[in-house]
């Protein structure tokens, strides 16, 4: 006989195990969006271009995160208004 109180933490176990699947496949899904957009970009020639003030976004910014939208600068205004 299992116990109520090993059927509560297998329970537990479970729903955590679940949770962190779901957050890993919502990152996932998350980065291949964006991966998809900055291919998008190449194709239309804006990559690299910062979405919001139009300048271009430095090159060790997109060899750290190759699919940024955004400026150092811009990136952290929009951080700041969140």
């Amino acid at each position: 006989e299992v116990g109520f109180d090993e059927e509560y933490a297998d329970s537990g176990t479970f729903t955590f195990e679940r949770e962190r699947d779901l957050s890993l496949s919502n990152n996932v899904k998350d980065l291949l969006e964006k991966v998809d957009m900055a291919l998008q970009k190449i194709e239309q020639g804006t990559y690299g271009i910062c979405d919001a003030c139009k300048q271009p976004i430095p090159e060790e910014r997109l060899k750290a995160l190759p699919h940024a939208t955004l400026c150092i600068e811009c990136k952290q205004r929009e951080e700041k208004r969140h």
